[in-house]
């Protein structure tokens, strides 16, 4: 079970500098916005990535978003600025029924392989482990169980998607094969593994885009600084810094307990 209005409700409460990456202007609409609703969050603007990822690596900020910024250069910087061979993002999504699940992966170059699946899968359940949250996983393929003798790639998805479940169940994760039937994994599960990153990247889009479900953001979940990947194509991304400064606090408090 997720809650990701219990984690915007923290970011108001809290007071944290969470850098964005925008003009000036549009970080002027953003404060406005957080000040109407009486937060306490500093966006901070920034134009350059690298400056916004350096000043997230030193400390300078407690968290960042990347706003408008390219996408190209944020996975350039952060793989260098935190050694990263690939910077691996789960997005936080609400279908219009109001149902709230993570999905990953969502970006057109990653989960390529099941391996590459089987590894965001396990950083993203310890990534939101952090702030608490126990997840069902859904595993997709690119056809029905049923399906497997109507082409290669579709075989080829059923076999990867059964082996990514097997491999999860031995770890102890609840998961679950939900083949195609995309309906079914967000009504039952928590996390959503789509069968790759062009996929993903696709669901995304038409469930917010196009079929007007919310998308909060995306963490990156294989660094312990909080950065919330966002779409450029985004209206608005205080929601986006709200979830950055409520995971911080989430984060902070579930080390302080231990």
């Amino acid at each position: 079970m997720i809650d990701v209005d219990g984690l915007l409700n923290r970011g108001l409460r809290s007071d944290c500098r969470v850098g964005i990456g925008l003009p000036e202007k549009a970080t002027d609409n953003v404060r406005r916005r957080l000040a109407r609703s009486h937060s306490g969050v500093c966006p901070v603007s920034y134009s350059s990535t690298e400056s916004l990822i350096s000043s997230l690596k030193d400390g300078d900020i407690d968290a960042a978003v990347r706003g408008s910024l390219s996408s190209v250069k944020v996975l350039e910087f952060m793989k260098t600025a935190f050694s990263l061979d690939a910077v691996m993002r789960t997005a936080i999504l609400e279908d219009v029924r109001g149902k709230q699940f993570l999905l990953t992966p969502v970006g057109i170059d990653e989960g390529t392989d099941r391996d590459s699946r089987l590894t965001l899968a396990e950083k993203t359940y310890a990534y939101f482990s952090r702030i608490g949250w126990n997840l069902q996983i859904g595993v997709l393929s690119k056809g029905r169980l049923e399906d497997g003798d109507r082409t290669k790639e579709v075989k080829a998805s059923l076999r990867d998607g059964e082996w990514l479940v097997g491999r999860l169940r031995r770890q102890g994760f609840r998961v679950a094969h939900h083949a195609i039937l995309l309906e079914d994994a967000v009504a039952k599960s928590d996390l959503v593994v789509a069968p790759d990153g062009i996929t993903g990247n696709l669901i995304f889009r038409s469930m917010h885009f196009v079929g007007g479900g919310k998308a909060f953001g995306a963490p990156v979940v294989n660094i312990k600084r909080v950065f919330v990947d966002t779409s450029r194509a985004k209206s608005d991304f205080t929601d986006s810094v709200l979830l950055a400064a409520g995971l911080t606090q989430k984060m902070a408090g579930h080390r302080g307990s231990r």
